[in-house]
């Protein structure tokens, strides 16, 4: 009887250890998400910018292209992603209803770009802070919550400067928020999994 206590305490150590393992692999594999987003926006925002100091027709061509080419990358990402994993956590059940609510504020912003105007990217800066602030906190990791700080106060400068200066401080947004942390995040769940 003590045999099979002892086996089925191992079993379950087993088991509970495989679902940290899983659970870290799954955050370390977020990370795509914070890279490759933050890189995207950067791109569009800084091409935009150039585009419309030299007074290029449609300056807002990056948008158009790379949020849909973004989209389609992320989408096929995730259903590879999700696939493959074999075990949720509760704190990702969780996230996927936040990131729904990220991208549904996001979208909803987005629709009411003409009523909004200059107000667009602010809005925006401020849904990103969000999110950034919630799944920083649910990773437990510090440079994510920071970046959602960072974007809250970007979003309140952007209040107050033109449409140009705005493209510059998103893109300096997304540099400190989402690009910047995606990399740490990376590379501490690259040791951690390199250190077992």
């Amino acid at each position: 009887m003590e045999n099979e206590k002892a086996l089925t305490e191992n079993e379950s150590l087993a088991v509970i250890s495989k679902m940290i393992k899983t659970a870290q692999q799954n955050f370390k594999d977020d990370s795509f998400y914070y890279i490759f987003w933050g890189w995207m926006v950067f791109i569009a925002a800084i091409t935009n910018y150039v585009l419309l100091i030299t007074q290029t027709n449609n300056p807002t061509l990056p948008w158009a292209i790379l949020m849909p080419l973004g989209g389609i990358i992320s989408g096929i990402y995730s259903y590879k992603h999700e696939r493959n994993q074999k075990v949720t956590t509760y704190t990702e059940e969780i996230m996927k209803y936040v990131i729904i609510a990220f991208l549904a504020s996001l979208l909803t912003v987005l629709v009411m770009m003409p009523k909004l105007g200059v107000a667009t990217y602010p809005m925006v800066l401020l849904i990103y802070a969000i999110w950034l602030f919630v799944s920083g906190g649910a990773m437990k990791f510090m440079p994510l919550v920071v970046g959602g700080i960072i974007n809250w106060v970007a979003a309140v400068v952007c209040f107050y400067v033109n449409y140009e200066l705005q493209l510059l401080i998103i893109s300096l947004a997304v540099l400190t928020g989402y690009i910047i942390p995606g990399h740490m995040l990376k590379i501490r769940y690259q040791k951690q999994q390199n250190g077992k």
